[in-house]
């Protein structure tokens, strides 16, 4: 009817959990289409393919062949649990187990606690000067130069570091790598300076806001304060993952020590991945498989014997 007010009709919004209000619920993300979802698998493939032929398939072919009598010709037969028994009772097997963990504990020890001192102590210098320090302690070198180049520097004879102990230091010669009771602990060098961490401490420090600091100056925090409640609580998720990375890594160590001491003396640095090396070249693919798979369970276990350790949630 003419004169008469139209009152426009509106939909019913359903009120907001949180206060009752009017706001409409987000849309819902839009479904891929099948020809974009083709398009991400093509790209997954070739990664996938690789992992599958290069990663999973030798993994277990090594735990299939580990319960077999496989050598270099002949039949292959099923022989159970024999590898791992022979393993089991083997004392050179028992004694680079101990080597390997000696050098994993030293290893971790020194190659984590060191870099974070230097990248927290480079922190404090003016910004222009952390690159070129950054260049000079993390050198970018290859492991085998690496170890080359400290394999001369242990040299028991004419050495740097037997001149520095001996005309510097007044001190005896030392046998450094020819000590069963000193090797381990100087096999671990190399990794100190050329070791990763380092650089990673020092990019996670630059990312945290300086506004931090300065709040904490601000509220009487001294130099450990800032320390103990800014930057090692930002470094904690790096650490859980180099961590994981490290006790792989150091378990599995092979060139630090093949390059450095074969092995000597009388075995005091031959570890588990060197023995295995050991069994292959003497055609015994069993025992070296059976010694890999006892190898990897181990790794496994202190991996998440750490992310236990390292979890942030403490309620998960």
């Amino acid at each position: 009817m003419a004169g008469e007010r139209v009152i426009p009709q509106t939909e019913d919004v359903a009120p907001d959990r949180a206060g009752g209000g009017g706001a409409t619920p987000p849309a819902p993300a839009p479904k891929l289409s099948a020809r974009r979802r083709l398009e991400g698998a093509l790209f997954v493939t070739p990664a996938f393919l690789f992992q599958l032929s290069w990663g999973w398939y030798p993994l277990v072919m090594a735990f299939v062949i580990s319960f077999t009598n496989a050598r270099f010709r002949g039949p292959i037969e099923f022989t159970g649990l024999e590898s791992y028994l022979r393993m089991w009772n083997d004392p050179l097997v028992g004694q680079a187990f101990k080597v390997t963990a000696i050098y994993t504990v030293l290893s971790i020890g020194l190659t984590f606690v060191i870099p974070i001192v230097v990248a927290i102590l480079l922190m404090e210098m003016p910004r222009r000067h952390i690159r070129w320090m950054m260049l000079l302690w993390f050198l970018p070198l290859s492991g085998i130069a690496s170890t080359l180049l400290f394999r001369y520097m242990f040299n028991a004879q004419y050495g740097l570091f037997q001149y520095v102990a001996t005309e510097i230091l007044q001190l005896d010669p030392q046998p450094f790598l020819n000590s069963g009771n000193q090797v381990l602990f100087w096999l671990v060098f190399p990794g100190i300076l050329f070791f990763g961490p380092g650089l990673i401490y020092m990019a996670t420090l630059q990312g945290i806001p300086a506004s931090y600091y300065e709040a904490a100056e601000i509220e009487g925090a001294g130099f450990w304060r800032k320390i103990w409640t800014i930057s090692l609580p930002r470094l904690r998720p790096v650490i859980s993952m180099l961590l994981i990375f490290a006790v792989i890594g150091s378990s599995q160590v092979f060139e630090f020590p093949m390059i450095m001491t074969g092995g000597g003396p009388g075995g005091a640095s031959r570890t588990v991945v060197m023995y295995l090396y050991d069994l292959l070249r003497s055609l015994r693919y069993a025992d070296a498989t059976a010694l890999g798979v006892g190898l990897f369970l181990v790794t496994m276990v202190l991996v998440v014997i750490q992310r236990k350790f390292f979890r942030e949630d403490p309620d998960q």
